[in-house]
C-alpha cells in the first residue's frame, strides 16, 4: 500500500479530558503529512466540542447505532484515504510513531500493525501509590507486554502475531473491506477485536507488532477498582457472543457449582468492595488486597459471561 495520506479514526464515548488529550496528540503528530482525523461520538448524552484551531482537518460523526464496533465501521466508511489508523480515545501518539508507521509500511506493504504501549510514566508513578494501582502493575495490566504473557515477545525487532487489537491499528482500506469490517453484534469493547483478528488471519493478512515504537495508554480516568471491574464484566459478555460465533477458545469453563457460588457471591460484591476500601494502604497488606481483588474479578467475569443463565 502506497502511503498517500492517513485517516485516523477515533471512536469515543464520555471520556472528557482524556479524549481531548488524545485528539491534541494526534493532531500534532500528523501536522506534517496529508491526514484527517475522524471522531465517531458513541455517546448519546454528550457532544464533542472542537477548538477552531483544528480547522477542517477533523470531522465529527455521531454514531446512530451503539458500540465501538459500529463506531469504527462508520469512521471507516467516511474515511477518504486508503490508509487507516484506528486509535482508542485514551492513546497518545507522537510524530515519531507516524514516522515509524510510514517506514514500516515501506518494508511490509501488505501487513497491518500494532505498536507497543505502556501507561505514561507519570500515571504509573501515581498509581504505584495506591493498592489497586500496585495490583495493576503487579499483574502486568499497565503494558502490552504485560498483557501478553502467552506470547513469545520480542523487544528488539518487529515480530508476527496471531492477534491484533484496535487501540493503535494500522490497516489499509482494502484489507479492512476484505473482511467486512468489525462485527456489530458485539455491544461492548472486548471480543470484537478477537473476532476481527481471526477473520484477518483466515484471509491471509500478515499481522505484526512493532515493540520499538511506543504509544502511551492514558487510562488516567480508569484506574479505580469498581469501574475497572464493571468493564471486565461487559467484556465477558462479548466473550459469550464470540463463543456463539464458533470461537470455542474464548469460552470460560465453569462447573455448575462454581456458577452457583458466583451467583451467590455477586450480590455481596459491595461488601467485598467495602472490605477492600477498609484495608490500610500499606504495601505489607498488598497480598491480602490482591487476593480479594482477584476474587472480585472472578465474580464479575463469571457474572458477565453467565448473566443469562
Amino acid at each position: 500500500m502506497s502511503f498517500l495520506g492517513l485517516s485516523i479514526i477515533i471512536p469515543t464515548k464520555d471520556r472528557g479530558h482524556v479524549f481531548y488529550k488524545t485528539l491534541e496528540a494526534a493532531f500534532i503528530a500528523t501536522e506534517d503529512i496529508p491526514s484527517e482525523i475522524i471522531i465517531v461520538n458513541d455517546s448519546k448524552t454528550q457532544t464533542v466540542a472542537l477548538d477552531k484551531k483544528y480547522g477542517d482537518k477533523i470531522k465529527v460523526l455521531s454514531n446512530s447505532k451503539s458500540g465501538v464496533a459500529s463506531a469504527r465501521n462508520l469512521g471507516a466508511k467516511e474515511a477518504k484515504y486508503e490508509a487507516f489508523l484506528f486509535l482508542d480515545d485514551d492513546i497518545l501518539i507522537s510524530k515519531k510513531n507516524i514516522h515509524d508507521l510510514i517506514e514500516n509500511n515501506k518494508l511490509f506493504q501488505n501487513a497491518i500493525f500494532n505498536f507497543n504501549w505502556e501507561y505514561p510514566k507519570d500515571l504509573t508513578e501515581k498509581i504505584s501509590q495506591t493498592q489497586f494501582g500496585r495490583y495493576l502493575i503487579q499483574n502486568g495490566f499497565t503494558s502490552l507486554k504485560g498483557w501478553n504473557t502467552n506470547l513469545t515477545w520480542q523487544d528488539s525487532d518487529i515480530f508476527k502475531v496471531d492477534l491484533i487489537a484496535s487501540y493503535f491499528l494500522f490497516i489499509s482500506k482494502q484489507q479492512f473491506n476484505l473482511v467486512g469490517g468489525y462485527n456489530e453484534r458485539f455491544p461492548h469493547a472486548g471480543a470484537e477485536d478477537f473476532d476481527f483478528a481471526m477473520r484477518l488471519k483466515t484471509s491471509g493478512v500478515m499481522t505484526l507488532c512493532n515493540p520499538l515504537s511506543m504509544v502511551w495508554h492514558n487510562e488516567e480516568d480508569r484506574v479505580e477498582l469498581l469501574s475497572w471491574l464493571q468493564r471486565k464484566e461487559r467484556a465477558a459478555e462479548t466473550r459469550k457472543i464470540a463463543v456463539g460465533l464458533g470461537y470455542d477458545e474464548m469460552a470460560i469453563q465453569a462447573s455448575s457449582t462454581k456458577i452457583k457460588l458466583v451467583t451467590f457471591l455477586y450480590p455481596l460484591k459491595n461488601t467485598v468492595l467495602f472490605i477492600l476500601a477498609s484495608i490500610p494502604n500499606f504495601k505489607a497488606l498488598d497480598r491480602i488486597y490482591f487476593k480479594l481483588t482477584n476474587t472480585l474479578l472472578a465474580i464479575y467475569l463469571y457474572k458477565g459471561y453467565f448473566k443469562n443463565r
